[in-house]
């Protein structure tokens, strides 16, 4: 007990009672506040001390049980010990060498000789701020209120039972530990839209969850509709799936069928299977969302196999519920592109493409005045290839509609206005039969 003290007050809720325990045993402890890190505080306190060594103390701790006669032996003399909970590696008490000033480290961690003690008498405040989340909007719900740096938010899915210590060593992290965060106040300003926007992360767990979302099958008069969703059927049943499908069908309007699916379902995401879009064996409905994200859609590849192409179009899409109900209804060219999105490459489905000569038409019209829109305002490599695929594709109604879309496109000058007529059904419909009027179409 005859070395220096220091104690670090973290203005945690009992930080006055811990502190006032110290006192009693180091009278001339100087109580500073945390700034930075341990390593910062080290670096400049050090150099005051006027013994062999410095006790640098924390006011998360009570120490009514801690053995302060600890006295390090003659070959310990120029280490730096540090002591912990078995449960935790980095401790928050510390007896250094007044030898450490002459060290010139980066990292606390990397001193030459660290002596680990792990004992079960440290008495932890974990003053932990818990905050829950759902996929409803686990981002934005993100606690907003100015907190102390030193304060760290438990932000989870649910209960849990664990007991964090986090690291005060270096630069405050956030920690990932499956679906839980845990996230240092000083973070809560650089994020906006996702977790890693903070860009000092360690993850200790990954998320081994598999999420199981409700499906719904949308359909509106195809003929092939049926048989499509009695592949999709026994596809669950083959697999012992658990996911919950829904039929939407019949429902006048692309949007407010999108929206009728978001309704329905009882999940904050749910998977949305067209018509034309056949599940693919190795797709099991169980794609994990991750929390340390922004809500938002999720793109799944589809193969065009008449295309030799894989890309997210007439495909699987995992929609986000209240973005959905959210969307506009009227002047948006793609309901899933109007949001936040993301796009999985992973193959989820097969694309009917060419069932009938109409849904061969249409498919080819309005992908390609889309992807010659997108290209004239952003022109891209991977949008030209396409571009070039759909316009000299061997199937003739494919090909018809392909070339259709893109004089479309260029007649009405790239309007946009003009363009979006293309997303509802019944403007495809009469343009196939005024260019088409002795073909048939459903």
């Amino acid at each position: 007990m005859a070395f220096d003290c220091i104690c670090i007050d973290f203005k945690n809720t009992h930080s006055k009672k811990n502190i006032k325990s110290i006192k009693e045993k180091f009278p001339y402890a100087i109580i500073i506040p945390f700034i930075n890190s341990y390593f910062d505080i080290i670096n400049a306190e050090i150099k005051r001390s006027r013994t062999e060594f410095l006790w640098v103390l924390t006011s998360i701790i009570d120490y009514r049980n801690f053995d302060f006669n600890f006295i390090p032996e003659q070959h310990e003399q120029y280490q730096i010990h540090t002591w912990s909970l078995p449960r935790q590696k980095e401790g928050d008490t510390f007896l250094v060498p007044t030898t450490y000033q002459k060290s010139n480290l980066k990292y606390l961690r990397d001193y030459k000789d660290i002596n680990y003690h792990q004992i079960n008498s440290l008495i932890y405040e974990n003053d932990l701020i818990e905050q829950r989340y759902t996929l409803k909007n686990n981002i934005d719900d993100l606690i907003k209120e100015t907190l102390p740096n030193t304060s760290y938010i438990k932000y989870s899915e649910g209960s849990t039972a664990d007991i964090f210590y986090p690291s005060y060593w270096e630069d405050l992290k956030l920690y990932i530990n499956g679906t839980t965060f845990y996230i240092p106040a000083t973070a809560l300003k650089q994020i906006t839209t996702q977790i890693y926007d903070y860009s000092r992360l360690l993850r200790l767990e990954e998320n081994n969850k598999k999420d199981c979302f409700d499906i719904c099958f949308i359909s509106n008069n195809e003929p092939f509709a049926e048989k499509n969703y009695e592949i999709l059927e026994k596809h669950i049943q083959k697999n012992n799936l658990k996911n919950r499908v829904y039929r939407i069908k019949n429902i006048n309007g692309r949007t407010t069928a999108y929206k009728k699916a978001a309704q329905e379902s009882q999940t904050n995401y749910f998977y949305a299977v067209f018509a034309k879009s056949v599940v693919v064996d190795n797709f099991l409905f169980n794609y994990t969302v991750d929390r340390g994200k922004n809500k938002r859609h999720y793109i799944f590849h589809s193969l065009l196999e008449e295309l030799d192409l894989e890309y997210g179009t007439f495909n699987i899409n995992l929609y986000h519920k209240d973005l959905c109900l959210n969307t506009p209804d009227e002047n948006i060219l793609d309901f899933t592109l109007s949001s936040q999105h993301e796009v999985v490459p992973t193959i989820a489905s097969k694309a009917l493409l060419t069932p009938d000569k109409y849904t061969a038409w249409k498919n080819g019209f309005r992908e390609v005045s889309k992807l010659i829109y997108w290209n004239k305002q952003k022109p891209t490599v991977e949008n030209t290839f396409r571009i070039n695929k759909w316009l000299n594709t061997d199937n003739e109604w494919l090909r018809t509609g392909s070339h259709d879309g893109k004089k479309f496109v260029e007649d009405i000058h790239f309007d946009y206005n003009e363009l979006i007529k293309t997303y509802t059904w019944d403007f495809c419909r009469e343009t196939f039969k005024s260019l088409y009027p002795n073909e048939t179409l459903y």
